[in-house]
């Protein structure tokens, strides 16, 4: 048997890193029954019944060392791990994590990671010195590449491929129907979601938030649906119920903690998205659903333009224009099966892209099959 160990960004309850352990561990199962998965968590217990699979508590180092020490191949990713955007405690845990695989002799897989920000001198050259390391990197975007040349990585093991949610396995219609009912949302008229973010770093604070508020009456007044999405939870709730308490028309939010899976069935029930949320705007092209991004993020930027469908603002440098956005939702209801048939186009060959982190991978686990075969 082969052990395998993924550390991400897991147990904390955000959808999307949960929607890439998902894909991970089904598609690793898929392409090959003999292998054993660890994944690191927060809350290893929530990751074993969720997944089936066994996990360590990643605060652990002394258990986390040791299931690096008995792994075959370690997976960092999927998501934005190699970063000190939000702390620099953070990227140094990750690349800890590789640089102990590396000291065991271990192969390691950048796993459809995201890059960046990395700021800092010291923290540049760190970067470079262990990711050079690496066997085999597989990025979900091409400015993450541009990000890892530019700190001077030069491995020539990198390909630019797709976020592993592209392939994540969806509920049925039916399934997410029924769950959209059991929260009380109605099917009467034509439905848009909307998933948004705390954002503290947005130029012109809150203000975001008010003018998507503006946005929903907008909709609503069309004689639609709006119903606010949860990617993380339980910490979008709160600024979900924001944005309808800034609202005077009724809005929905669903509440409940879904699974990826169930979430992914969910949007698949709405006829147009709006989020700031990159998972939920992957979601939306899974499932042919026409979406308006808000920019907080550049992995945002660069799904919307892969993906060819219109930015809504950006929050880092612009005050929002609910005008605007409106008019952009009133384009595509006006224009649907045009945009359904572009975003379907663009999604499949994302889905394609996806497909090579899996491809990749495989090939990790030859080289060490034939490594054990060669040993007996």
């Amino acid at each position: 048997m082969i052990n395998l160990l993924i550390a991400g960004y897991h147990g904390f309850g955000n959808c999307g890193d949960e929607a890439i352990l998902q894909a991970m561990t089904t598609n690793i199962r898929k392409m090959a029954g003999d292998v054993n998965i660890t994944a690191l968590s927060y809350r290893p217990d929530f990751t074993k019944t969720e997944y089936g699979i066994a996990s360590v508590q990643r605060f652990n180092m002394a258990r986390v060392i040791s299931a690096i020490r008995h792994s075959d191949i370690i997976l960092s990713g999927g998501g934005t791990l190699l970063q000190n955007g939000t702390s620099t405690r953070s990227l140094l845990y990750y690349l800890s994590i590789i640089k102990v695989a590396k000291l065991f002799k271990k192969r390691v897989m950048l796993y459809a990671n995201g890059i960046g920000p990395v700021t800092g001198s010291i923290n540049r050259r760190l970067v470079k010195s262990v990711v050079n390391t690496v066997d085999v990197i597989t990025l979900r975007e091409k400015l993450s590449e541009q990000d890892l040349r530019s700190i001077g990585v030069t491995n020539p093991n990198v390909t630019v491929t797709a976020d592993p949610a592209f392939k994540l396995e969806s509920i049925s219609r039916q399934e997410a129907e029924a769950l959209l009912k059991e929260e009380g949302i109605p099917s009467d008229r034509q439905r848009v979601a909307v998933s948004v973010r705390a954002w503290t770093k947005a130029q012109y604070g809150d203000d975001y938030i008010l003018k998507i508020a503006r946005v929903c009456d907008d909709i609503v007044k069309s004689g639609k649906n709006v119903v606010l999405l949860s990617m993380e939870f339980p910490k979008d709730i709160e600024i979900s119920e924001k944005v309808c308490a800034a609202m005077k028309e009724k809005s929905y939010i669903l509440k409940k903690r879904f699974t990826p899976g169930q979430i992914l069935g969910i949007v698949g029930c709405f006829d147009l998205m709006i989020s700031m949320r990159l998972h939920s705007l992957i979601f939306a092209a899974v499932q042919n659903v026409p979406m308006v991004g808000i920019i907080y993020d550049p992995k945002i930027e660069y799904y919307l333009k892969e993906l060819d469908m219109p930015e809504g603002g950006d929050v880092r440098s612009e005050r929002l224009d609910s005008n605007k956005i409106y008019s952009q939702v009133c384009e595509i209801f006006d224009n649907m099966e045009k945009y359904k048939a572009c975003l379907k186009a663009k999604a499949d060959t994302m889905i394609k892209k996806a497909d090579e982190n899996d491809r990749l991978l495989s090939a990790q686990l030859s080289l060490i099959r034939n490594k054990k075969e060669s040993l007996r």
